[in-house]
């Protein structure tokens, strides 16, 4: 029960209790590995468990905690992994009944290196939608991944496991990955930090056909833990040319931001009343405290259709060296996405892609009057688990304009827990800033999730 109880404490709290001997990683691990293995609410957030290895490297750690050589703040913390990213040993299925003949991956991706690097404890690999391409909360390797405030729901995507994973209690860190909202979007579902940082700030090796949208990310249950990780994931890595920039350091927050709003940005969407009115209220709280807000103009650019043409583009890039037999056994949803990709023309093609440089533009235009830009992070609370498969594939950026745009743009990106709904549902916020000004973004949310509990 005390083991138990240490999977809810936030990573310095943890940290402290090794250092005093009341928790140990051993004990940590094994209370996680029983929670997650009983499941009553049959969440399935993890597609793959490895309880010898993460015994070993939890029992190495607490030899360190006890001889005074922790390797820092993830010594012994239980940290899961996406299944997009290889670990060495173990399997790769990125949700997918297609990859079940493929052997164990062989090398680490890079950021899995700085986590055994710092003594973190690598339990398991969390559920995604099949290669990430959704953000539902199903997969036909796995199938359906729930949402612990609400098993009826969906935990968001593609990052899903790793959501309902960190929002069950089950340890405090998990590492998801974002190519249009796939670590923001399950944050915001499930009342959880989600931190997308500025492309290339988590090296990213092999590289998928998203390779320039797709950003790594922590989720949490504070601003406080992102900002430990990222101080582990955020290296640079040589395999990652775009990780090979300068950091940097403790980030002040001026006295008075200037801090833009808006709830108009890449689609045309219905917004849930009382998530706008809790994003009115904050701005508002902030005006109060000195802050200049910058009401963001309807730049009049929807680009939800653009973003869904070169999305569908790259799932056929994806696969389009597969033979018919391999692309047969991809579920029928992401078979259909594939083949309107290979229907794309070369026109339809160049003007999606305008359109998307056109936004991008706009955005940057944006920043130059502001210092961090304020939005919802998804237009509602986490929708109802469909009853039946659907049968033909969403346009899911249609759904929610608020995240893709800041993949185009590759800039940091934060959601952080807004408000609850009358069900009792959380939102998001999304904290924006311009490319780099990842200390300032997470400045900015450890001063708003400060201003949520005054």
């Amino acid at each position: 029960m005390v083991a138990s109880t240490a999977l809810k404490l936030d990573i310095r709290a943890l940290g402290s209790a090794y250092t005093r001997g009341e928790h140990d990683p051993v004990a940590v691990l094994q209370a996680l590995l029983v929670e997650a293995s009983a499941d009553p609410l049959k969440l399935n957030a993890f597609c793959h468990l490895d309880a010898e290895g993460a015994l070993a490297e939890a029992r190495a750690s607490s030899a360190r905690w006890q001889a005074g050589q922790a390797l820092g703040p993830l010594d012994g913390i239980p940290v899961s992994i996406k299944d997009l990213l290889p670990v060495a040993g173990w399997p790769t299925r990125r949700g997918s009944l297609a990859t079940a003949g493929d052997p164990p991956s062989e090398q680490d991706a890079p950021l899995v290196t700085h986590l055994r690097n710092a003594g973190a404890v690598l339990f398991g690999k969390t559920t995604t939608t099949e290669f990430g391409w959704s953000t539902a909360s199903h997969n036909p390797h796995a199938g359906t991944t729930r949402n612990p405030l609400d098993p009826s729901r969906s935990a968001g995507g593609s990052s899903s496991g790793a959501a309902a994973q960190v929002a069950a209690g089950w340890g405090p860190l998990a590492v998801g990955s974002d190519a249009g909202g796939s670590v923001r979007i399950p944050a915001a579902y499930c009342g959880l930090v989600g931190f997308k940082p500025t492309f290339g700030a988590i090296p990213a090796a092999p590289q998928s056909a998203f390779a320039e949208f797709a950003h790594f990310g922590p989720l949490s249950r504070s601003v406080a833990d992102c900002m430990i990780s990222m101080q582990v994931l955020g290296q640079q890595n040589a395999r990652d040319p775009a990780s090979l920039y300068p950091r940097q350091g403790t980030v002040r927050l001026p006295t008075r931001l200037r801090i833009g709003w808006g709830v108009e940005l890449g689609a045309a969407m219905a917004l849930q009343p009382d998530i706008e009115q809790a994003l009115n209220a904050l701005v508002d709280k902030l005006g109060a405290a000195g802050h200049h807000m910058v009401p963001l103009p309807p730049m009049g650019l929807a680009a939800a259709e653009a973003m869904w043409i070169v999305w569908q583009s790259r799932v056929h890039e994806s696969f389009v060296d597969w033979s018919d037999a391999q692309r047969a056994e991809l579920d029928p949803l992401l078979q259909k996405v594939w083949q309107a990709g290979a229907e794309v023309s070369q026109t339809q093609l160049a003007r999606s892609r305008t359109a998307l440089r056109g936004l991008a533009g706009q955005l940057a235009q944006q920043f130059v009057g502001i210092d961090i830009l304020l939005t919802p992070t998804a237009p509602t609370v986490a929708p109802p688990l469909p009853e039946r498969p659907e049968t033909s594939p969403r346009n899911w950026f249609a759904g929610n304009g608020y995240c893709y745009p800041f993949n185009l743009t590759q800039q940091p990106a934060l959601s952080l827990p807004m408000g609850r709904d009358a069900q009792g549902l959380p939102f998001g916020v999304q904290i924006v800033g311009r490319r780099y000004a990842d200390g300032l973004v997470l400045s900015v949310g450890e001063m708003l999730e400060t201003m949520a509990t005054a």
